[in-house]
C-alpha cells in the first residue's frame, strides 16, 4: 500500500469565530465550509484544515468517524516556497502574530513557529525540507 499524502488535518477549538478570523483573515486561507458553532473548513493548497468545536462534536451521536478531541494542542506545518519566506514572516508580524521561534535547519530549510488562538503550534516551513516529492 502506498499513500499519496495527508489530505486533511483536524484541530479543535470552542471559539470558532476567533479561529476563523485567524486562519481566514490573518493567514488568508480559503474558507470552504462553515456550520455555525460546529466547524469551519479551510483549503490550504491541495490539503484541508478542519476545525471542529469539541463542545458540540464530542457529543454528536451521528458523527461518522467517532473521533475524540485530542487531550492537548497539536503542531502542524504549512509549506511555502523559500522565496516567500521573508514576505510571509513580515506579513505574520504585521498581523500582530507573535513568532515564538525561527529556525534555519542544517539542510538550509527555514521555519517560523507561532500559536493560533486555541494554542496550537503552527509552523511555516520552506519547501524541499522533507523527502516527500
Amino acid at each position: 500500500m502506498k499513500f499519496s499524502k495527508i489530505i486533511e488535518t483536524c484541530i479543535y477549538s470552542s471559539n470558532l469565530k476567533e479561529m476563523k478570523e485567524f486562519y481566514k483573515d490573518k493567514l488568508g486561507l480559503e474558507l470552504v465550509s462553515e456550520e455555525e458553532n460546529r466547524h469551519i473548513f479551510f483549503k490550504a493548497g491541495e490539503n484541508m484544515l478542519l476545525i471542529f468545536n469539541p463542545k458540540v462534536t464530542m457529543y454528536e451521536k451521528d458523527t461518522k468517524h467517532g473521533a475524540m478531541t485530542p487531550p492537548s494542542m497539536i503542531h502542524f506545518a504549512f509549506e511555502i516556497k523559500k522565496d516567500y519566506f521573508q514576505p510571509i514572516k513580515t506579513y505574520i508580524s504585521n498581523n500582530n502574530i507573535e513568532i515564538e521561534k525561527e529556525v534555519t535547519w542544517k539542510n538550509g530549510g527555514l521555519s517560523i513557529y507561532f500559536r493560533d488562538p486555541a494554542g496550537n503550534l503552527v509552523e511555516i516551513i520552506t519547501d524541499n525540507f522533507w523527502p516527500i516529492r
